[in-house]
């Protein structure tokens, strides 16, 4: 066997050890998101070069955790798993119809579950090819996302910040970015976000870049105008968190030019 699939079978047996984990609620956490069918898409991964190793996690949620990976060339990535246990495939099924990109997908979960991380990494695609601040996707299997590991600053590596949790020399600016974000998206890629707010917005290197992208719709959507309406509201709320004064009717006038 060739040394790239020894490399392969290495990091299949330390993604297998992950599971040994000490507390109950680790060991619970573990088992939803490193079932069998995820440590098998992850072999596939290393045996294609983009995961040699996972080193800790970036962020959990209830639909997924995000890891540092390490690639074959030794660069940082990350990788988004989603949790099979935990997602909520009423909320698939509501974001999913309606987007021809995604057509007769059935109930089986796992295809749900596939189609719902293909659907980020298209999404994340049409906007990164946009030049929009989003992190590059590379690939995807199965219910596993790589993107790009963005860092907090060029003199800092460690993960960048969630905007909720930023303390920001500009916040006035971040803002206007954000906002500008949202008219790109809506009127260059077609998309509107689903669940803006602080909370899926990573600031690094003092620009604001927008994460989860799974739900995001296609503006011909039926929802699309409830949502992005939706979005403009909580970007309002947010700003003021950070004292900024923006209201509905500016960003929307901003965003739809009718």
């Amino acid at each position: 066997m060739n040394k790239h699939y020894d490399n392969a079978d290495n990091q299949m047996r330390k993604l297998e050890e992950t599971k040994r984990i000490k507390s109950v609620e680790d060991k619970q956490v573990a088992s939803e998101v490193f079932d069998d069918k995820t440590l098998q898409s992850l072999y596939k991964l290393a045996k294609q070069g983009y995961i040699n190793s996972l080193n800790g996690v970036i962020s959990t949620g209830k639909e997924a955790n995000v890891f540092l990976g390490i690639d074959d060339d030794g660069e940082n990535v990350a990788v988004k798993i989603y949790r099979i246990v935990t997602l909520d495939f009423r909320k698939i099924k509501e974001y999913i119809a309606g987007d021809p990109r995604f057509k007769s997908l059935g109930t089986n979960k796992r295809q749900l579950i596939s189609a719902w991380t293909q659907k980020e990494f298209k999404n994340l695609s049409r906007l990164y090819n946009i030049g929009a601040n989003v992190p590059e996707p590379y690939t995807t299997q199965d219910n596993i996302l790589v993107m790009e590991y963005l860092e907090c600053s060029e003199e800092d590596s460690s993960a960048a910040t969630p905007l909720h949790k930023a303390r920001l020399n500009n916040p006035e600016k971040v803002f206007e970015e954000i906002i500008n974000f949202m008219d790109i998206s809506y009127n260059q890629a077609n998309l509107v976000h689903g669940d803006l707010s602080r909370y899926n917005i990573l600031m690094s290197c003092g620009h604001p870049y927008v994460i989860d992208l799974s739900q995001a719709t296609l503006t011909s959507h039926p929802l699309s105008r409830e949502l992005l309406e939706r979005d403009i509201n909580n970007i309002v709320y947010d700003s003021k968190k950070f004292n900024v004064n923006l209201n509905f009717d500016y960003i929307k006038e901003r965003i739809i030019k009718e």
